[in-house]
């Protein structure tokens, strides 16, 4: 008896111990999500909206229109998303996003396009296009892809036809000396989140997914250095249009759909099946009605309304067609701002000339006699960061609306940031395309 008694006394402090351990790594883990719930996010919500009632409208100059615009982005045609358009269109028009570019991955090795969405569903504009090889590849046109080519020969011929070839993922290798591509990714979301810890990130979408998501996912951000660095040097050779990717699939979720037997089928992440299950007392509470596509139950991480407003790409352009934008994208009229943080409809970096009139805009090449300045306006106030061929030629001393540089200019590619301030920090909120001098 007094071993049993010996072993139960035991038994119970060793309980207790692993209790209280399991109860400091919840605190732990969930205590830093809990003071961002009360404390931190409500101040940054209150100070992003502080910031958006400076907001100014900037006069058209240019007498193009800006519309946005979210490219790499993916919908039920590749293997890794159940996107539909009841999905895409209501998170654009609620981020007023004008045109969707698609990068869906292929089902099969010849591509047939076009294919999935294409043309206008409900005002929004959405153009398929392929992520493969590396590339973010939109056709423009009726083609059929062969992706057992090389990619020299697949990239070539889709620049000859007129489609738009860029790289998607350039923290990845990729054949940077090759001519066959237009430009490249200078942020992508999902890169961004590849050198974070889940855990912790986890927690903090349990505790804030619902009301803080959009700062749940800012939490994840680190400035892409390398990747700039790497873009600055390219632009160095020759014009390398950069752009930003939401690389949005709403995939990263918990989901249940009923299938035609009465059956419930589970998804996780990716939109990969992992179970079906019958509908019993045990579990029939967690299930409502079917949605427009079909889902009983759904908890959402990753969602199309939150990626469309997290950073979005802005085109200068004619009309909101495919051909207007794919022109206008390939002369890097094009810049790219994190939306959560506020709306740049209406930037523009533009170089003027001996008589003050405007020589080019952003993307455009220029003779270096017809470029005596360079001018930025913005509807919201910022810190101008001026950068010639990779280096840092001026900050502007506050934040303002506008920003000039009159000093004599030398030929290269002169590009635009914009940081603001939050939480006492100074962040990156946009990125132009260069003018290129020569």
């Amino acid at each position: 008896m007094g071993f049993v008694r010996i072993f139960l006394k035991l038994l119970k402090y060793l309980v207790i111990l692993f209790l209280g351990v399991l109860v400091l790594l919840l605190v732990a883990l969930f205590a830093p999500g809990i003071w961002r719930n009360l404390v931190t996010y409500p101040a940054m919500d209150r100070q992003v909206s502080e910031f958006n009632e400076f907001r100014k409208e900037p006069a058209n100059l240019t007498g193009l229109n800006t519309y946005r615009g979210v490219m790499h982005v993916h919908s039920y045609w590749s293997h890794d998303s159940e996107g539909t358009l009841h999905d895409l269109i209501p998170a654009a028009k609620h981020t007023g996003i004008d045109f969707i570019f698609l990068t869906d991955h292929p089902r099969h090795d010849l591509d047939t396009f076009p294919r999935g969405y294409k043309g206008y569903y409900d005002g929004v504009l959405i153009e398929p296009g392929s992520e493969k090889h590396g590339f973010a590849i939109w056709p423009l046109d009726s083609v059929v892809i062969d992706w057992r080519n090389d990619n020299d020969s697949i990239a070539s011929n889709i620049l000859s036809a007129g489609g738009l070839v860029f790289y998607a993922h350039p923290e990845e290798p990729r054949n940077w000396a090759s001519p066959y591509y237009q430009g490249m990714e200078i942020y992508n979301f999902h890169a961004d989140t590849k050198d974070e810890s889940l855990a912790p990130h986890i927690a903090n979408f349990l505790v804030n997914g619902k009301k803080y998501r959009h700062w749940a996912l800012r939490e994840m951000f680190d400035e892409q250095v390398d990747i700039l660095a790497l873009w600055d040097s390219l632009n160095t050779q020759r014009q390398i249009i950069g752009f930003s990717a939401v690389d949005t699939h709403e995939n990263q979720n918990l989901r249940a759909r009923k299938l035609d037997d009465g059956r419930i089928e589970w998804l996780g992440p990716n939109a990969k099946p992992f179970d079906t299950v019958e509908i019993n007392f045990w579990n029939r509470w967690l299930f409502n009605e079917p949605d427009e596509n079909g889902w009983v139950f759904k908890l959402m991480i990753d969602t199309y309304k939150s990626g469309f407003n997290y950073i979005t790409n802005y085109v200068l352009a004619d009309t909101l067609t495919t051909t207007s934008l794919a022109e206008h994208i390939k002369r890097g009229h094009l810049y790219t701002a994190f939306k959560s943080l506020g709306d740049a409809k209406g930037f523009l970096f533009y170089a003027g000339n001996s008589d003050n009139e405007m020589s080019g805009i952003l993307g455009d090449s220029i003779r270096i006699n017809q470029a005596e300045s360079l001018h930025a306006v913005s509807p919201l106030p910022g810190r101008f960061k001026l950068i010639h061929d990779g280096k840092l030629l001026d900050t502007s001393t506050g934040e303002d609306y506008e920003y000039s540089w009159y000093e004599p200019l030398e030929k290269g590619a002169y590009r635009i940031e914009v940081h603001i301030t939050l939480k006492d920090k100074s962040i990156p909120w946009l990125y132009t395309n260069p003018i290129y001098i020569y």
